[in-house]
C-alpha cells in the first residue's frame, strides 16, 4: 500500500528541516530545578539572535550536545535531553519544572520531536532524525541500479578541491513539505560546491548524479537521498564552480 499524504509530509519534515536552533545558557548537572531554556541561532551556537524556527508551544523537543563540531563527529550526541513544552519563544523555551540530569551545554542542538497531541501536526517535526547538518556530494553512479555502496564509490575525492557541501538542516535550507501526493520538499539554497583548483579525480567520467550525507567524509556516511542532476557535468580544469540554484533540488518518497 502506498503512504498517504500525512505519513509522506511527517517523514520528509522530521528527516529534513527540524534542527531549530541552539541552547544559549549552560544549565549545570544536577542544578535547581528549572522551567525554562535559553536559545539563540544556529548560526552563532546559540550566543545570540532567535532560534531558526520555534516550536509547536505544546510539542517535545530533543537537546543533544556535540562534543566536536564538524567531520565525522558533526551529527554525535551525547547528553541527551527531551522534554515536553508548555510554552515556546524565539529566544527561550519553557517547560513544567524538573531537575536536570546531564549538563545542557551553550552550543547544544535543539530538534523538534513532534506534537504532544495525538493527529498533532506534521509541522511539529517527529522525532526520527537529529541531524544537524547534512552535506550534498556529487557521483558518476545513474540512478537506475544505484545503491548506497556504488553512489559513494562514484564520488569524487579530494583532488582539485573537491568536498561537499555542508548545509545546516533547518527550515530557511528545507522548508515544510508540501501537504500532498506525493508531498515535495523544495530545498532553499543557493547551495554551491568549492572552486576547483584542478581537475577532479572523475575528469574522465561525468558526473550525473547527486546525493545527500549525514557525513562530510568522501566516499563515506549515510546516503540519505539521491537523484539526477539536469545536466551531466565534468570537472577538469581550475576555476570551475557548481552550484544549485535556489529551489533547484526537490526531495520526494519513492
Amino acid at each position: 500500500m502506498p503512504y498517504a499524504q500525512y505519513s509522506e509530509q511527517a517523514i520528509l519534515n522530521s528527516m529534513f528541516g527540524n534542527c531549530c536552533g541552539c541552547v544559549r545558557t549552560t544549565i549545570a548537572a544536577a542544578a535547581t530545578a528549572q522551567t525554562s531554556i535559553a536559545t539563540g541561532s544556529i548560526a552563532n551556537a546559540g550566543a545570540s539572535g532567535n532560534m531558526d524556527q520555534t516550536p509547536s508551544s505544546t510539542g517535545f523537543v530533543w537537546t543533544g550536545h556535540v562534543p566536536t563540531t564538524g567531520g565525522t563527529t558533526q551529527n554525535v550526541y551525547t547528553n541527551p535531553h527531551a522534554f515536553l513544552l508548555t510554552a515556546s519563544a524565539a529566544t527561550s523555551l519553557t517547560m513544567a519544572s524538573q531537575s536536570i540530569g546531564p549538563a545542557v551545554t551553550a552550543g547544544d542542538f535543539i530538534f523538534t520531536g513532534g506534537s504532544s497531541v495525538a493527529g498533532g501536526s506534521t509541522t511539529a517535526g517527529g522525532p526520527m532524525w537529529t541531524l544537524n547538518m547534512v552535506y550534498i556530494g556529487l557521483t558518476t553512479q545513474a540512478v537506475s541500479g544505484a545503491t548506497q555502496a556504488n553512489v559513494l564509490t562514484g564520488e569524487p575525492t579530494a583532488t582539485g578541491s573537491y568536498a561537499r557541501i555542508p548545509v545546516i538542516n533547518n527550515q530557511a535550507n528545507f522548508p515544510i513539505a508540501s501537504a500532498a501526493s506525493p508531498s515535495v520538499l523544495t530545498a532553499g539554497g543557493p547551495f554551491s560546491f568549492p572552486a576547483s583548483s584542478a581537475a577532479w579525480s572523475t575528469t574522465s567520467t561525468n558526473l550525473i548524479q547527486m546525493f545527500i550525507s549525514d557525513g562530510a567524509t568522501l566516499g563515506g556516511g549515510n546516503v540519505l537521498a539521491f537523484g539526477a542532476l539536469g545536466t551531466a557535468q565534468a570537472v577538469n580544469a581550475s576555476g570551475i564552480t557548481l552550484s544549485f540554484a535556489s529551489g533547484a533540488i526537490t526531495i520526494t518518497l519513492t
